[in-house]
Parts: structure tokens; sequence; C-alpha cells
């Protein structure tokens, strides 16, 4: 049972041994022992707490899934060992598990617990050992002491800044060609504005190109009329005009005294219009009601097979119904004792034929 609470250990933060206790793991970062100038691993101190007695399961499903034996045995041979380590513990005052740790009872006869430092149950930190710490020593490099030295009087010497003036620009240099292109960029620019003055202007008549001086003095622009040419006069049309008795069709002149004529049907007059002594028109209310769309039906069945529907319309036509077979209502083939305009009929034909044993009998509005 050692080696298999040893490697829960490595798994589990807590493995508890029913009817003894329960071991504890704390994660431990890696720390330096300036004593012995060792660095330790990071790694999981162990303790333990003679308070978790309670059977979690853990250490006798990992006994019987090492072993083979059934879960009962293997809690069983847990009692087992747990009544050896306190009888071990009694006699002989110690209890020694390796690489877990050392039980014994203190001067109050206590269970106290000292955990094997040799033991580290990280997993990450696996294999590794303490590393000997070595003190680094830092060298500083020594400088040569800084020697002043007096200058005499006569040796002092000033020194004059040379500054180096521009050389001059000669003739015939490339250094003049900028200021060329700035010259024939102001005359485009000068051209550009005299060309759009010009289209602004009116160039109806003939241009005066010696008014190309903005600068210069502008003649006043007068306005000069145009000649009368006079007005072509208007020729004047006959008016096409009606007889004052428009009856039948007739031959008319399109103008007075015009030989062209136009054949025109001035319509024919209207009959003497005979007023009726009363304009109230009898209208039955059964002719009234069957004008209106029968959207009431009384279904006495629905069927899935048409011939059933069939043998059930003729049935009820048998006896007297006006039955009729409706359309498909929900894939199925519903007949009706009979069709009404009005939900009022149709509420009277149903409360009769439930009083006749129909008792199946529903109202479908479509």
């Amino acid at each position: 049972m050692d080696r298999d609470l040893h490697d829960l250990l490595y798994c589990h933060d807590c493995v508890i041994v029913p009817q003894w206790g329960g071991f504890l793991t704390h994660y431990r970062s890696a720390r330096l022992d300036e004593a012995r100038n060792l660095v330790h691993p990071p790694g999981k101190d162990l303790s333990f707490n003679k308070q978790l007695t309670r059977n979690d399961g853990l250490l006798a499903d990992h006994l019987a899934k090492r072993t083979g034996m059934a879960f009962d045995e293997a809690s069983a041979h847990i009692d087992k060992e747990v009544k050896e380590w306190r009888g071990t513990l009694d006699r002989q005052g110690r209890l020694e598990l390796p690489h877990i740790g050392i039980f014994y009872r203190d001067a109050e006869h206590n269970l106290q617990f000292d955990p094997d430092r040799r033991s580290n149950f990280l997993k990450d930190a696996y294999g590794l050992r303490p590393l000997a710490a070595v003190a680094v020593q830092q060298i500083v490099p020594e400088r040569e002491p800084i020697r002043i030295v007096p200058l005499e009087p006569s040796r002092k010497e000033i020194a004059t800044p040379v500054i180096p003036l521009p050389k001059p620009i000669e003739e015939g240099s490339d250094k003049r060609l900028p200021v060329l292109w700035a010259a024939a960029a102001m005359v485009a620019v000068l051209f550009a504005a005299a060309a759009f003055w010009l289209i602004q202007q009116d160039t109806s008549g003939p241009v005066q190109w010696s008014s190309l001086d903005p600068f210069g003095p502008q003649a006043e622009r007068t306005y000069v009329p145009p000649l009368d040419q006079g007005v072509p006069a208007l020729a004047t049309a006959g008016i096409f005009t009606l007889p004052d008795e428009p009856l039948g069709v007739r031959e008319m002149p399109l103008t007075i005294n015009d030989s062209v004529s136009l054949i025109v049907d001035l319509g024919s007059p209207e009959p003497p219009v005979m007023k009726p002594d009363s304009i109230a028109v009898a209208t039955p209310a059964r002719a009234e009601a069957a004008v209106l769309r029968k959207r009431f039906h009384i279904v006495g069945g629905c069927f899935a097979e048409p011939g059933n529907a069939d043998r059930f319309l003729g049935d009820l036509r048998s006896k007297g119904y006006d039955a009729v077979q409706l359309d498909l209502h929900r894939g199925l083939h519903p007949v009706a004792f009979g069709s009404f305009a009005t939900r009022r009929e149709a509420l009277d034909a149903l409360t009769q034929l439930r009083s006749e044993g129909a008792g199946s009998a529903w109202l479908l509005i479509r």
C-alpha cells in the first residue's frame, strides 16, 4: 500500500487512508539555502491531517486496478494494513513509510508526522536535484588617475573659427536654371489669365485685339437695338361651329363658304323618359339568400379513403339530405349534410340534426 500511496501523491493534492488520516500536498516554489549554498527546485510540501478519515475510494480503486483484485478486497486489504501500522506504532513508538515520512507519538501521546524532505511530489520537477549556488564576483575595472597639467601663460592659444564663404555664381553656370524656370512659369500664368478673360468677353462680333490689355482704359459698351424687320401677319382661320340642334349624321363644311366638308354624327334624339309609379322592387328573402355564397357547412364525417366518403354521401342522400362532398380538409374527404349561406340557418340546422341523433355533426366555415 505504501507504493500506491506514493504514486497517488504525484497526481492528487489529497489522498485519504481510511481509519488513519489524509495526506496533503502544497506547492512550493524554488528556494535558496544560503547556509548550505544550494538552490532547491520547486516542489510540493507534504503534510498530514488525522481528521480526514472518511473513505473516498481513491486509494482502494488504485490498489484494485494495480493488483487486479475486487474493490471490496482492496478495501479489506487497506483496513488490514492500517491495523498493522497501529500495531507497529504501539510496539516501537514510531512508524516509517518509505519516501513518505515517519509517524511517532509525542510526550502527550499525540500522533505526529515528519515528512521525508528528499521526496518531491511535483511532476514538473521530477528528477531535479539541488544545485550548488556559487556567488559571482563582480570585477570592476581599474581606472587610471586623472592628472591635471597646468598650462603656461605663454602657451595659451585661442583657436579662431574658420567660416567658409559661399562661392560666387559664375556666368554660364547651371545654377541659373531655377530662376529661368520660375520666370517661364510666371509668363505661363499671365498668358492663361489673359486667355480666360478673353473667353469671358462677348465674342459675337469681331474681336478687337487691341482690347487685350487688361490694364489699359476700356471703352464702355452701349446697347444697339436690332433693325425692325416687321412682324409677320398671323393667318386667320375660320371657326368650326355646330348647329343648334345636334341630330343625326350630317355633312357640314369645315369653315364658312368652304368646299371641304366633314361627316359628323350628332347623335339621335333621346326617347321620352317615363316616370314609373313606384321604384320599389320586390325581392323575396329566399332569392336574396340564394345569391349569397354558401360558406357554412354541417359536416357529418371526414374519411381518408374516397370510397368511404362516396358511400356515406349516398347514404345521406338516400335519407333525403341535400348532402355534398367538400374539398380536402387536412388531408381528409369531408361529407356535409348540407351547405348554408348564413350562420343562423346553419346553426338551426345543426341543432335539428343533433336532436335527431347526429351528435357527431359539426360546423365548418370556409
